[in-house]
């Protein structure tokens, strides 16, 4: 059997990866199904070789519905895997046995349509386990079928092992980007130490993959009639819109808003800019403005349970130190801040004062005010690129807040609230971008003096910090 196949760029990350579970998010038409495919004559021909010396090797791939199976996933494979060249198929009991130079590979197609189906899935025994669109997968099959692999071959044959004696088994997935706050949405965002995750770049950016393979102006003519969200799922590559609430800031995409490698701090006007929200979910947004008026976000911390002198000793002052050394530090925080304990009568700015900062008030707590000044630098650009940038790994939690986890809470007959539902720790980051927007702007951009905005009481409140 001879196939000549070049992966695109993200594709290729994803079939050199050793991970024991690996997922691949990307646009339609990207070549990641192709690539999921591909990973197993890669690991067949890396599979040690058994008593019998040949390397035995058995994977089975899954899509949510018989249809799907038979209409996307066992077409893609034929594609490239032809029934009586480069193996044959059993349409029975749908598996694909495949043999070249010293490997012997069954490749199971399951659908996973009732609970015979699943069940059925979680009695194998495979080497690996492969998900094609794995957001229509429950969890719950994807965390079960982690105890179905490397259970073949059996160890007296050899066992699920490379030449070298390192593992040659895992869970395997590729789909297009799934509903923010999913099960499928976190393990991308937080994948554990065992789990890698490749995202594939925006169809609709310089960057885009797999061009060759497709039709002139593919992306073009799709989005033709489409709404911003499907594009945004589809082709750019960005998480759906939670089902939970509305977004508040609509105008983010991570395409446009999130830099491509992380932006270093330069001294600038010397002025390093941290937003502060406090309380006992306290959070901070570090940045600075450049020459040419654009906020560029450099990183954001949180804690919980945390008051503001142990939040300001035990994270904002030792990330200064280790990525910031030498840069004068100005903190804005929010006008509640001014608030006096009722056990020492000290504030949470004389807290920040007495930690050697320079701290100063916002403008304004308003919250149109608040958001309005976010939304002045997301909708702007400056010289063709946008007036806000975040650091994709300093703001990885602001990045999820953006993209709609700070968000406007939905009731079940589909009213939306007014204001963001508090969403710890999303909502205090969000806040802690306002502050520094707002500084940033002035207090200037909603078309009034901060005399005639109208302001959040402040109140004494026992046990400020």
């Amino acid at each position: 059997m001879h196939v000549d196949y070049t992966p695109p760029a993200t594709v290729g990350k994803f079939l050199k990866s050793t991970a024991f579970a690996k997922i691949i998010c990307g646009p339609v038409g990207s070549g990641k199904t192709t690539g999921l495919l591909f990973d197993i004559p890669k690991m067949a021909r890396e599979q040690r070789r058994g008593p019998d010396g040949i390397r035995h090797f058995r994977a089975v791939i899954c899509r949510n519905t018989n249809s799907q199976l038979i209409d996307t996933s066992l077409k893609s494979w034929f594609t490239w895997f032809e029934d009586g060249v480069a193996g044959e198929y059993a349409k029975t009991n749908k598996v694909f046995t495949m043999r070249f130079d010293d490997c012997e590979v069954e490749v199971l197609f399951r659908a996973l349509d009732t609970p015979d189906d699943v069940k059925k899935l979680l009695s194998l025994e495979a080497s690996i386990i492969c998900f094609d669109e794995a957001r229509e997968i429950s969890p719950d099959i994807w965390e079960a079928a982690s105890g179905r692999v490397g259970r073949y071959p059996s160890k007296k044959d050899g066992g699920a092992y490379k030449e070298d004696g390192t593992p040659n088994f895992g869970l395997r997935a590729s789909t297009n980007p799934p509903d923010e706050g999913s099960f499928w949405a976190e393990l991308i965002e937080n994948p554990p130490e065992n789990t890698e995750v490749f995202l594939q770049p925006s169809a609709l950016s310089p960057e885009a993959e797999n061009l060759e393979n497709l039709p002139d102006n593919y992306y073009e003519n799709l989005c033709f009639g489409k709404t911003d969200e499907w594009i945004g799922v589809y082709v750019r590559n960005e998480f759906g819109k939670s089902l939970a609430g509305q977004p508040v800031f609509r105008a983010f995409t991570s395409e446009t808003h999130v830099a491509k490698e992380e932006i270093k701090p330069t001294a600038l006007n010397g002025t390093l800019w941290v937003g502060i929200d406090n309380g006992l979910s306290p959070a901070a947004v570090l940045g600075q403005v450049d020459f040419n008026g654009r906020v560029l976000v450099y990183d954001a911390i949180f804690a919980e349970g945390l008051g503001a002198l142990r939040f300001c000793r035990e994270r904002l002052k030792p990330l200064l130190a280790r990525k910031y050394p030498g840069f004068k530090v100005q903190l804005i925080a929010d006008p509640a801040c001014m608030q006096r304990a009722q056990t020492d009568e000290k504030t949470i700015v004389d807290i920040y004062k007495s930690e050697g900062f320079q701290i100063v008030v916002a403008k304004t707590n308003a919250l149109q005010a608040r958001i309005a000044s976010v939304d002045y630098y997301l909708t702007r650009t400056v010289e063709g690129r946008s007036s806000i940038l975040l650091c994709p790994e300093g703001c990885k939690p602001l990045v999820q807040a953006m993209r709609g986890k700070y968000r406007y809470k939905t009731n079940t007959k589909g009213e939306t609230d007014t204001t963001p539902e508090k969403t710890h720790p999303f909502s205090d980051l969000a806040d802690a971008l306002q502050y520094l927007c707002l500084h940033a702007t002035g207090g200037s951009v909603y078309g009034a003096s901060t005399s005639n905005v109208q302001r959040r009481d402040v109140k004494q409140v026992k046990y400020a910090w």
